[in-house]
């Protein structure tokens, strides 16, 4: 009797530990920062007087623009991402057996370098007389002067670069998992390369395709390197603003607006790709 009861308070004291580390190092930050939130700036400090003008501000003018203009290139950015890595995640997965290995190691080489490294390469690639500038027009694809950095095509670019190899593996993980013998059933019944493709294959590399999602369009919405590198003044997304209202212009109360409306927004996302895995797991093939 005395070792059950043991071994119970060694279990309650386990499960303790996280969920004190959890709430010490993130429900207090993020209840400091919701609190914050509804305050209102003051020289040297934040007065508490649950305001909603902070929200307000976030949500219109310059910041609502900012706001919206990030949403737009996360979803369309991710879109793309996906886009293309879809075939290339296929292709590794049904066409590479031998050097399947090789094929993914070097789709994960750029991770090992700098993150901030890569984005300057690419700044250079993209600058005057830089050898993108070349190509297109040795090709006739254009003709002068590559004037694209320092705007949102640039910044569009650079994140689609950035993010596209973390896209690939999880489509990869999930296709590699399919079942050769339920794609050669589903051609045994009758159904072509498409109707398989599109009645098999494709509702099954859902759950691949909801967490390329996550890992692309979450972090893209608190992006802050590439609009700075390679959007100067013209590409400013929402990460930018974020950060100059904490560490220039120390208005916590509107930065912690849109701290909280970025939340928000990652919870919306994280809810709908749960229920829309939920629905396409439970669609027979």
């Amino acid at each position: 009797m005395p070792s059950i009861v043991t071994h119970r308070l060694t279990d309650h004291v386990l499960a303790a530990v996280p969920t004190i580390w959890l709430a010490l190092f993130f429900l207090a930050p993020l209840g400091v920062t919701v609190a914050f939130s509804f305050g209102r700036s003051t020289f040297g400090g934040v007065v508490f007087d649950l305001t909603l003008d902070n929200y307000r501000n976030a949500l219109s003018g310059f910041y609502g623009a900012t706001f919206v203009r990030t949403l737009l290139f996360a979803a369309s950015a991710s879109a793309l991402c996906i886009a293309v890595a879809y075939p290339v995640a296929y292709f590794l997965a049904r066409r590479t057996r031998r050097r399947r290995g090789l094929a993914a190691g070097l789709i994960l080489v750029p991770y090992f370098s700098s993150f901030l490294i890569r984005v300057m390469a690419l700044h250079m690639l993209l600058s005057r007389d830089g050898l993108v500038e070349h190509v297109l027009n040795t090709l006739w694809l254009h003709s002068g002067p590559l004037d694209i950095l320092d705007s949102q095509t640039a910044v569009f670019i650079g994140i689609v670069y950035a993010y596209l190899p973390i896209t690939i593996v999880p489509l990869y993980v999930v296709l590699d998992r399919i079942p050769q013998p339920l794609l050669e059933a589903s051609r045994d019944l009758g159904a072509s390369r498409f109707k398989t493709f599109v009645f098999v294959t494709l509702p099954l590399s859902r759950p691949g395709i909801a967490t390329s999602v996550l890992l692309t369009a979450v972090p893209m919405l608190g992006e802050m390197v590439i609009p700075r590198l390679l959007g100067g003044s013209k590409g400013v997304l929402l990460g930018q603003v974020l950060s100059a209202q904490y560490l220039q212009s120390q208005n916590y109360p509107l930065g912690s607006a849109m701290a909280v409306l970025i939340l928000i927004t990652i919870a919306l996302i994280v809810t709908a790709l749960a229920r829309v895995t939920k629905g396409f797991s439970e669609v027979g093939p």
